[in-house]
């Protein structure tokens, strides 16, 4: 059976690393630096994208620091927004499946327990832009938006107030993989129960300070951002 190529930006991210290493063991995988193919060369992008034909492009690339994005909007509108307008746009003549990793910040947090058949209300910056990708994205016919939101860094101090359905980044790569590969929904969401943050932490066994949401970060990151999972299950191997 023959091997499937994949082509994969953003893969020098905490999360994009994982994917390469996960990936390469079963699939053909070509992660460019940016200095090798910047989203934002549409020329270039277009070039690799013909010449490595692949079966899947697993578009990962982005701004994602929140208050960098409140800080430099027009960054974040290049790299998210723009970015991925000039992927979509190279993808048109590709016979691939593109596969697009969103987030939950595509909500407002009002509610929680989104589903995704629920309306984008995003609050900040990139969330604004995280919803715009998406939507450039669903112009593709075969095209897939993923929503797997997880937790990247340990802190010593974590908010009690803040709710989400997030994994840790080492318990969410394979569900990722198995979901692209094997669930046909157009937008997916792998999403752990819905706790606080601090619960989180505490569940996985970590000892850490409680701490309250102060007035800087209530403005600019949403209260409750938990998904309702319809990703498939997959046990870690």
């Amino acid at each position: 059976m023959k091997t499937k190529k994949i082509f994969l930006t953003g893969g020098t991210g905490v999360l994009g690393k994982k994917l390469v290493d996960f990936l390469s063991t079963d699939y053909e995988v070509f992660a460019p630096s940016h200095k090798e193919c910047d989203i934002l060369n549409f020329d270039i992008l277009k070039k690799h994208l013909r010449d490595y034909n692949p079966d899947v492009v697993l578009h990962l690339a982005a701004f994602v620091d929140t208050f960098g994005c409140e800080e430099d909007f027009e960054k974040a509108l290049d790299v998210n927004v723009t970015g991925t307008i000039n992927m979509v746009k190279s993808c048109k003549d590709v016979k691939c499946k593109f596969v697009y990793i969103s987030s939950e910040y595509i909500f407002s947090g009002d509610k929680g327990n989104y589903d995704v058949t629920d309306r984008l209300d995003p609050i900040n910056v990139y969330g604004k832009t995280k919803a715009a990708a998406e939507y450039v994205v669903t112009t593709l016919s075969n095209y897939q938006i993923i929503r797997a939101p997880f937790i990247k860094n340990i802190y010593s101090e974590v908010f009690t107030d803040q709710y989400c359905s997030r994994y840790f980044l080492d318990d969410i790569v394979d569900k990722i993989v198995y979901n692209i590969f094997n669930n046909d929904e157009k937008i997916i969401h792998i999403a752990n129960d819905r706790k606080s943050l601090y619960e989180h932490y505490r569940e996985r066994g970590l000892t850490v300070n409680p701490i309250k949401m102060s007035e800087k970060f209530s403005d600019i990151i949403p209260r409750d951002t938990s998904l309702k999972n319809n990703g498939l299950k997959h046990e870690k191997k």
